[in-house]
């Protein structure tokens, strides 16, 4: 996770309930009350949690509530751990904080989208991404779960979500005034944004939160032929996101065009990527 990034974003969509405190002099107690959390199943067959850790680092963690939730589904949730200790790859936790609540998940897809949105974000941003600990090629540490949070206008009854796709017919930028490829190991991934339902009433700044699950096009993307590892066991892929917003107010506003993320690989500058490790 980018943490400069989730701050500037919390600050911007007002998500004031990502936070947690570790107690004790010895540090050997933790409790998060609100996190980031991919439902799956270890080797074992036990059910846990995979969690940013909040400033602890990432873990998994199980606890009675995290045993009943739908695998494969993102959710924000608290969780109290009293001892750090884990020999078995996860650690056993209370439940703590926050209740579990599930965030709309869509799947990422590999063909060109639609032009069209439904409404349009004034901001837009990333708020937690997939950073490692990879287990396989193609599934890391949270899935390839990745959250994004935006800010529109809405109704009340309103039903907004995100749709994500990796049209590799449209892999271009503009650079210096030239629109030209961007060539290979790199991808920028398209941001639609759709409602299901349309409400009623009066429209007001809403905040937008919603789950990519970007595995499909990470796969899709590897062999797409504009991948290539070079011979290296492992290779990161830098990401753009590009998404149409609001520029303006009124009759005045118009659609924009923005990319965030860069062509960086190195850790210290790169802002998102695909990492691809060979077995």
């Amino acid at each position: 996770m980018k943490t400069s990034m989730l701050k500037l974003i919390c600050c911007v969509f007002s998500i004031a309930f990502l936070f947690s405190s570790c107690l004790g002099e010895t540090n050997t107690e933790i409790e998060v009350v609100a996190d980031y959390a991919y439902i799956t199943t270890l080797g074992s067959g036990v059910q846990v949690a995979a969690v940013s850790g909040q400033g602890n680092g990432p873990m998994y963690v199980t606890s009675p509530q995290i045993a009943t939730l739908q695998r494969g589904q993102c959710y924000t949730l608290g969780y109290k751990i009293s001892n750090t200790s884990s020999a078995s790859g996860y650690y056993v936790a209370e439940d703590f904080g926050a209740k579990a609540v599930m965030l709309n998940q869509t799947m990422g897809h590999p063909t060109a989208p639609s032009e069209e949105n439904d409404y349009l974000p004034t901001s837009f941003g990333v708020l937690f991404y997939d950073y490692g600990l990879l287990t396989t090629t193609y599934q890391s540490f949270f899935g390839d779960r990745w959250i994004f949070g935006a800010k529109a206008s809405l109704r009340d009854k309103d039903d907004p979500s995100m749709e994500f796709y990796y049209d590799p017919n449209n892999q271009k930028e503009e650079v210096n005034g030239q629109m030209g490829e961007i060539g290979d190991n790199k991808i920028i991934i398209d941001v639609r944004f759709k409602r299901t339902n349309s409400g009623d009433g009066a429209e007001a700044s809403t905040n937008v939160m919603c789950v990519g699950d970007l595995s499909y096009i990470k796969y899709s993307f590897q062999t797409s032929g504009h991948f290539n590892d070079n011979g290296q066991k492992s290779t990161p892929i830098p990401i753009k996101f590009r998404y149409t917003r609001l520029d303006g107010s009124g009759a005045s506003a118009v659609g924009k065009t923005e990319t965030i993320g860069n062509w960086s690989t190195d850790s210290a500058s790169a802002m998102f990527v695909f990492n691809y490790v060979k077995e």
